[in-house]
């Protein structure tokens, strides 16, 4: 005896462009007593996860000033937010950057 197999069908199409979640390579160079804020900020925000950190790097020659590389994954526009979110708090001599 065969059995029918069922198939769940959506009742509404999905596209997988409009929501692909991706890794997105982040830096971080500023004053070291913020660099963790900063990967805090961007890893509780909504729709992002951080996959990766590497320890800040003193960046040679220049005084109090770290260089922090992180991924996140998530889709495009959840990222843009995580670092407008980070952008809003940074010291002026701070800055985030998603590498291309």
């Amino acid at each position: 005896m065969r059995r029918a197999r069922s198939r769940v069908r959506s009742a509404e199409p999905v596209s997988r462009d409009a929501w692909a979640v991706t890794p997105h390579q982040v830096t971080y160079q500023g004053p070291p007593a913020f660099a963790l804020r900063a990967a805090t900020v961007l890893a509780d925000s909504d729709g992002v996860e951080l996959t990766s950190a590497n320890q800040p790097e003193v960046l040679e020659g220049a005084d109090h000033t770290v260089l922090l590389a992180l991924v996140l994954k998530g889709t495009s526009a959840a990222v843009m937010a995580a670092l407008d979110s980070v952008r809003s708090e940074l010291p002026a001599e701070a800055t985030v950057t998603l590498e291309p």
